[in-house]
């Protein structure tokens, strides 16, 4: 009988090993294995973004890419906690406008996206975040200083804009005279608050002087949200506006 080299029986053996191990692969740690001896660990893959908006109008940052599902944590520049998520699916994430994003965007600028400790994208914020929920006029103590007697003492003609809601109002503006009723005396005082869903930039409470020469110095500017808004027109309507006429 013919004999078989000794090599080539352990490299059939090895070769039917390796083929066996290949059949009968470990199960994965998930679902009725992941007790099991033995099994193979599954590696979650890492997130991508592919793009990140600012979306102004519904107040969320929108992050979009893939494997967000075992994503734990999103946070914008120096922010230390993970930002609260309004929505999340594998490819998609919302993080909304709070208090959060609004103490590290304080104004214009790019901002980086962190994800899980890494920074993934630069964020380019067009004006100051302001948090939705912040409540009281921010102009009304520099509007108080800078009109003194003025304030507290309706004389203006004033001028709204009415918002989408019942009760809402967008726009209010007016001018407070130095010398009430005489149009010719100066300065003069330009004062207003306006709020518009989606534009940042035209969304502010603010005062300007006017000097006979027109030289014109801002005393008050401040980014302001639909809450915010709100109590600015009534500040307005109690101190400094004598009549209110609609605008359409």
């Amino acid at each position: 009988m013919k004999k078989v080299p000794l090599g080539m029986t352990l490299g059939v053996l090895v070769f039917g090993l390796l083929a066996a191990q290949a059949l009968y692969a470990a199960p994965a740690c998930k679902g009725p294995n992941k007790n099991d001896p033995g099994c193979v660990a599954q590696v979650a893959s890492p997130a991508v973004v592919d793009s990140v908006t600012v979306d102004w109008l519904n107040q969320v940052v929108t992050v979009r890419g893939s494997n967000f599902a075992g994503t734990t944590a999103f946070m914008i520049g120096a922010i230390a906690t993970p930002l609260a998520v309004a929505y999340q699916t594998d490819t998609r994430v919302d993080l909304p406008f709070n208090a959060d994003i609004s103490g590290e965007v304080l104004s214009e600028g790019s901002y980086n996206l962190v994800v899980d400790g890494a920074v993934v994208l630069s964020v380019y914020f067009e004006d100051q975040v302001i948090d939705p929920a912040a409540t009281g006029c921010p102009c009304e103590t520099d509007w108080a200083t800078a009109l003194v007697g003025l304030w507290g003492s309706p004389q203006t003609d004033c001028y709204e804009i009415e918002g989408p809601l019942a009760n809402d109002i967008s726009d209010i503006s007016g001018t407070v005279l130095s010398l009430p009723g005489d149009p010719d005396a100066h300065p003069q005082y330009p004062i207003g608050a306006s709020f518009y869903p989606g534009q940042p930039g035209d969304s502010y409470c603010a005062l300007v002087q006017v000097d006979g020469d027109a030289t014109t110095t801002e005393l008050a500017n401040e980014r302001i949200n639909e809450l915010q808004q709100e109590d600015c027109a009534s500040a307005l309507k109690a101190q400094v506006c004598a009549n209110v006429y609609p605008l359409p």
